[in-house]
């Protein structure tokens, strides 16, 4: 049977020190493969999982615990038992991992090295640059919730279009005092696709801003960022301190959860890897930051070729999500993994 080991030159990054996530994933692995019963075929192991693996600048945990795992999500739930951890949620390019074909795990220890390195240069489990913009300020808000806040008056120049780097005066603002403000606009309205039921708003993050000129009335600001065109009308909303990037334990749910793929921020009805989606359950239903999903593809009705007789094909896994934000009916959840394009009403499920 094939073990795991990792082996680190890396020495602890904090005063308690910051252990290799890796390590703690894969040792503990390993450690699960050794009682008796447990044949090849359970291994969690993928049967191509090399010998060796240097970690890259530019992997990710998730990308390395699918290249190695058949179930990438269920590396966290091993290495968050190892106590000895400091912070389960960096690797850092050099960290050595060792994989043994041996029967009985052997461990290995190569003798440490000190090597210092900042820790923004670890590499976390997803690209941050993808969820960044849906980590901060309310991106699914109550009917009527956006109308209240701040608005886009018109372009210092008289503009009615807006984009990066144009000054416009906005009104209404809710803290004058504040430096910088994201705008969005109001979005779709997301339903319920069986009940109805209002789930709730979206609010489309369009571009961010930063005050010039504060004033009770009137203010001037300039576009520092925009993803869209920005218009007189869109709202604005105070941005303070911005949170550092979270880190996620992508793990099953503890109950099975399922429901549909409403909506994709980017307004198109396919989406793939690293794409943004939302789903129809929330906090209510039990969802949590972390939480992993199959998007499931709907094959349809078919007729018989022999009786012509109609019958149901089974859906079938088109790809793999993690939720990094929860609202109380509604969450956004990142595309990890797409063997075909997911398609806007797929329905997603809990992985068996």
């Amino acid at each position: 049977m094939r073990g795991v080991i990792l082996l680190t030159k890396r020495t602890m990054m904090s005063s308690k020190g910051v252990s290799s996530v890796i390590k703690a994933l894969f040792l503990a692995l390993a450690m699960t493969l050794s009682p008796a019963g447990i044949t090849s075929d359970d291994s969690p192991l993928k049967p191509d999982a090399p010998d060796r693996y240097v970690v890259k600048k530019g992997d990710t945990l998730w990308g390395l615990a699918n290249r190695f795992l058949k179930d990438p999500w269920r590396w966290p739930l091993i290495w968050i038992n190892n106590d000895q951890i400091e912070n389960p949620h960096l690797i850092f390019p050099g960290d050595l991992l060792v994989v043994t074909g041996a029967n009985n795990i052997k461990v290995v220890r190569l003798k440490p090295k000190v090597r210092r390195e900042a820790l923004d240069d670890a590499i976390p489990t997803i690209p941050p640059n993808v969820i960044q913009p849906f980590l901060t300020n309310p991106l699914i808000v109550d009917e009527g919730e956006l109308e209240a806040a701040g608005h886009v008056v018109i372009g210092v120049e008289d503009e009615l279009v807006l984009g990066k780097l144009n000054q416009f005066y906005a009104r209404n603002l809710s803290d004058i005092t504040a430096n910088n403000y994201r705008i969005f606009s109001i979005g779709d309205t997301l339903r319920h696709p069986e009940s109805n039921e209002l789930l709730g708003i979206e609010a489309v993050h369009l571009g961010d801003a930063r005050m010039v000129r504060a004033d009770e009335d009137v203010s001037k600001l300039l576009v520092i960022s925009s993803n869209q065109e920005i218009a007189p009308g869109d709202r604005m909303v105070p941005v303070y301190d911005e949170p550092p990037l979270p880190f996620f334990q992508p793990r099953v749910a503890e109950t099975p959860i399922d429901g549909w793929i409403l909506h994709a921020p980017k307004g198109v009805r396919e989406v793939g890897r690293y794409d943004v989606v939302i789903l129809s359950a929330g906090a209510r239903e039990g969802v949590k930051e972390g939480h992993v999903f199959n998007a499931m593809y709907h094959r349809g009705v078919r007729s018989d070729p022999v009786d012509g007789s109609s019958y149901k094909l089974p859906d079938e896994i088109s790809g793999v999500m993690m939720v990094f934000r929860v609202f109380d009916k509604l969450s956004y959840a990142l595309v990890m993994e797409a063997t075909r394009a997911i398609s806007v009403g797929d329905r997603f499920e809990t992985p068996e």
